[in-house]
């Protein structure tokens, strides 16, 4: 008596190569899958890391060299103030204002009454950015956008004024998530 077959069995006893070639692929087509995925969200979470040193970086240098930047301009600026040359700051802050990334540039009295400014509707009136940059002993920085600087400009014995600049970085990266 012969013993009834099965067709799938013995179909697949015949083709076992194939089938088993075919669920190799698969696995490593699974495998590469998997393992792209995971590269991809290491070369992300790198490229986000340098994003995040590049901006620390761009803002320690903004900060040196704007800092500098304005203990200088201050010196000219107490100059011109102790020779009541009020037309040479204004010559000055107009040359400033038109250097890239420079907003406003104001001279605030030390009652808070703004006494020069590049944008001439903030004269004669009282300072309507934040108090606390006109507090200030020393070079202030302050690193929200726009970057927000004030020193005092002091003469020989008394607190001639504060300098304020208003000054927007260019950014050394694009915005990444404009891109997504």
């Amino acid at each position: 008596m012969t013993t009834p077959t099965h067709p799938v069995r013995e179909h697949l006893q015949r083709h076992a190569g194939p089938y088993l070639l075919a669920g190799g692929l698969l696995l490593a087509c699974l495998y590469l899958g998997y393992r792209t995925y995971q590269l991809d969200r290491e070369a992300e979470r790198r490229t986000q890391a340098l994003r995040e040193e590049v901006r620390a970086n761009q803002l320690a240098n903004d900060r040196h060299q704007l800092s500098l930047a304005m203990k200088t301009f201050v010196w000219a600026v107490r100059n011109a103030l102790l020779q009541n040359k009020p037309g040479e700051i204004n010559e000055y802050f107009n040359t400033l204002v038109q250097a890239r990334g420079v907003r406003e540039v104001l001279l605030v009295d030390p009652s808070g009454k703004v006494t020069l400014s590049t944008n001439k509707k903030n004269e004669g009136v009282p300072f309507r950015y934040p108090a606390y940059l006109l507090g200030q002993d020393d070079v202030f920085f302050a690193e929200k956008l726009p970057y927000e600087l004030s020193a005092p400009v002091t003469g020989p014995n008394q607190r001639l004024g504060t300098l304020v600049l208003l000054y927007a970085p260019t950014p050394v990266l694009p915005d990444s998530s404009a891109t997504r």
